[in-house]
């Protein structure tokens, strides 16, 4: 009993507040409405694949709607400055950061100091649960996971074996089922841990 209730209180870890197909599925209107004044958002398999260099009509429509809902968007990376820096200037994003380490933490005291916001404020957006999700959860802000662009051999191996040993436990107790989406809005009452 106790080594069950030891692994569910794991698995929150990796539970997104949303889980929706796409970005183009987030409801902007309903994050600016619960009060969400900056995205945080992922860019590899979140808003284009690995293998593409130029930001994809659905992820520029994506950050323009961001914009026109004046919610402040910063792309937040583990991946080189390079690439985020190229996406980054074509795609118009003022705030970026690469190299960013997720899941670690220590990135986010820059958000902080630069934005001054506090953390129920603070969404971020990305593709997976052991990264993305597991920063936003230990930085104690909401989350939405999306269903990575393409799915291949691209990326760390070790780092997709241990996602999808992840996602099949979360499907085991219940939290997430890989193609359920979310439907609705954020709510208000989501507790992160």
């Amino acid at each position: 009993m106790a080594k069950n209730k030891k692994n569910s209180i794991f698995l929150n870890y990796f539970k997104p507040s949303l889980y929706v197909e796409n970005v183009s599925k987030i409801n902007i209107a309903s994050l600016k409405s619960s009060g969400i004044k900056l995205i945080i958002c992922d860019l590899d398999n979140t808003l284009i694949s690995l293998s593409e260099r130029m930001p994809s009509k659905e992820a520029l429509e994506f950050i323009k709607s961001v914009k026109l809902s004046e919610i402040e968007f910063v792309l937040f990376s583990n991946n080189i400055r390079s690439r985020v820096e190229n996406f980054a200037k074509k795609a118009e994003v003022e705030h970026y950061f690469w190299d960013c380490k997720k899941p670690l933490i220590s990135k986010m005291t820059y958000i902080h100091k630069k934005f001054n916001l506090n953390k129920d404020e603070i969404i971020m957006i990305g593709d997976q649960v052991i990264t993305d999700i597991l920063f936003a959860n230990r930085s104690y802000i909401k989350s939405i996971l999306v269903t990575p662009l393409k799915r291949s051999a691209e990326g760390n191996k070790i780092t997709n074996w241990v996602e999808n040993i992840i996602l099949k436990n979360l499907e085991q107790k219940n939290i997430l089922h890989e193609g359920f989406y979310t439907e609705g809005e954020l709510g208000e009452k989501y507790e992160i841990l």
